[in-house]
């Protein structure tokens, strides 16, 4: 099987526990991806929150214009430990090199634009390989605001212009955790294809971070990428650990309006603490699709959902 996500928290939890990439306890290492035929992976770099959880260290106590630099110090040391088995790509030049090599692949993203606290902050991260960028998490800062904190918040001009800025530099602008005015201020700024990374309907779980269906709409209209987040909280409403069938749902109505070339998976790894039952790590990506199989999906939807779909939008934005 081959996959792509789009969105995974692991670097961050490296940085912070002082994990490895290689073999960890984590959600993603070598052993977990070997069962996959080709693995694209982007990893965030996540601005940071308090943790009850055992930390070797934490983001926060570092300056914020320092906060990228530690981030992207972690991201150096682990791609270059780890170069016999996974790349990091900057265009997908570099991933077709991987892919001739026999490697796995993985791209940047940030989530959370406190990160990018002046212009030289944003350059340093795109040279850094960074292609793909949120401008908000949950909360407030310079440029934009979090759903859940404030979806009637638009984008400052900071913001509109960060905007600008990273469509110049050819950056995927991401959607996710955006407030709803935010998002159609992007709208406003560039007519670009952009992503949510890790979102899910709010049709099927009424959660202010999920997409409504003319949000949908709109990215499917423009050729974006949408991957579905695998938090349960997001699945379903009800508090309880989400089954495979919501995730099913979910995807579903997605492709009920029309989605199936705009339908990635985005599932949150090490970023969140419940996930569907029968699911722990990456390697169990493959029960999704298996699922799907099992569910009358034709093995080209499962193909495009998995892999194909997101392949494909990279290969156009990052050529």
């Amino acid at each position: 099987m081959k996959l792509f996500d789009l969105h995974c928290d692991t670097m961050y939890e490296c940085y912070e526990t002082g994990a490895e990439l290689r073999q960890n306890t984590l959600c993603i290492d070598r052993a977990k991806t070997a069962p996959y035929e080709m693995y694209t992976q982007v990893f965030a770099l996540f601005c940071g929150t308090k943790s009850s959880r055992p930390r070797l260290r934490s983001l926060l106590d570092l300056p914020p214009a320092r906060r990228l630099d530690a981030l992207l110090e972690t991201v150096h040391q682990e791609f270059t430990v780890n170069a016999d088995w996974i790349t990091l790509c900057r265009d997908m030049e570099d991933w077709q090199w991987a892919q001739a090599h026999g490697r796995h692949a993985a791209f940047l993203s940030i989530e959370g634009a406190e990160l990018l606290t002046s212009e030289a902050q944003v350059q340093r991260a795109y040279d850094a390989g960074v292609r793909m960028v949120s401008l908000s998490w949950n909360g407030y800062n310079q440029y934009a605001c979090g759903a859940v904190y404030g979806n009637d918040t638009g984008l400052s001009e900071k913001g509109k212009a960060l905007v600008r800025r990273l469509v110049e530099l050819g950056v995927i602008v991401d959607v996710s955790h955006l407030s709803e005015a935010g998002f159609w201020d992007i709208c406003m700024e560039t007519e670009a294809p952009f992503v949510a990374s890790h979102s899910n309907s709010r049709a099927c779980c009424d959660h202010l971070r999920n997409l409504t269906d003319l949000q949908f709409s709109e990215i499917m209209r423009r050729g974006g990428l949408v991957g579905i987040n695998l938090y349960s909280p997001f699945l379903r409403a009800d508090k309880e650990q989400a089954e495979l069938s919501d995730v099913l749902r979910h995807i579903e109505h997605f492709l009920a309006q029309g989605g199936e070339a705009c339908l990635a998976l985005g599932a949150d790894l090490d970023g969140c603490s419940s996930i569907p039952k029968g699911m722990q790590t990456v390697a169990d990506m493959e029960r999704l699709g298996e699922y799907l199989l099992r569910h009358n999906y034709l093995q080209s939807t499962v193909d495009a959902l998995f892999f194909d779909n997101a392949h494909r939008f990279f290969d156009r934005m990052l050529k």
